[in-house]
């Protein structure tokens, strides 16, 4: 068994290079900066307020996936969660940031 990491950013870094490494792939996944993933986490929590909790972890999924889509599409990080955002607080009922 291998050391833990120490806080849940190296968690998240390490697990990003070892997602990239397990598909082979030679441009490994980037971990999402401080900025994005306090943002993320607050669409989670709105999620999980507005609906049920369960509901949260598997949004968060989506939004990584669309994401991802629109980073390769040529959307900026930070513009395609913003994206994300304003689709969940439509759903949700919420007004903008």
């Amino acid at each position: 068994m291998t050391d833990a990491p120490d806080n849940a950013s190296d968690l998240l870094g390490e697990l990003a290079a070892k997602l990239g490494a397990a598909r082979g792939d030679t441009d490994p996944l980037e971990p999402l900066d401080l900025a994005s993933r306090a943002r993320l986490l607050r669409i989670a929590r709105d999620v999980a307020h507005a609906t049920e909790r369960q509901n949260a972890p598997l949004a968060a999924y989506l939004i990584g996936r669309f994401v991802q889509d629109a980073i390769r599409s040529g959307v900026s990080q930070a513009g395609a969660i913003d994206q994300a955002a304003s689709v969940v607080r439509s759903l949700i009922g919420e007004s903008p940031d």
